[in-house]
């Protein structure tokens, strides 16, 4: 494995478990004491912080490929923007026949699994 995948694997990971812990530990406090309006907003704004490491993460190992593997992985955003795109434009149109409401905290995992179905798709494609 190359170093730059190492590094991003570590980065990432450490990012994503910061995150759960956030993500938690926020949420056990909140529930569990009555706290002003503006610092219940500061509060569950904290596990951003660690989803910008991870996206800081992605961005330095995507710098380390090459052009090929960037081709790739470009297409593979492309597939997933478009997937998410028109998926939740439709849904829109389901939502005003009674289907329920779609949060927007799923758009990001919706997305993130469709960028991993697009990688499967350009991976096939190049080999």
């Amino acid at each position: 494995m190359k170093q730059a995948a190492k590094t991003y694997y570590k980065n990432f990971f450490l990012s994503m478990a910061l995150y759960m812990v956030t993500v938690l530990a926020t949420v056990y406090y909140l529930r569990h004491n009555e706290v002003a309006m503006w610092l219940q907003v500061m509060l569950v704004l904290i596990p951003v912080i660690p989803a910008l490491m991870a996206l800081k993460a992605e961005l330095t190992y995507y710098r380390s490929l090459d052009e090929l593997q960037r081709q790739q992985a470009m297409e593979a955003v492309l597939i997933a923007f478009l997937v998410v795109a028109f998926g939740t434009f439709a849904y829109g149109f389901l939502e005003g026949i009674g289907f329920p409401k779609l949060d927007t905290i799923f758009i990001l995992p919706i997305m993130t699994f469709a960028w991993g179905f697009g990688r499967a798709l350009t991976a096939r494609k190049y080999k």
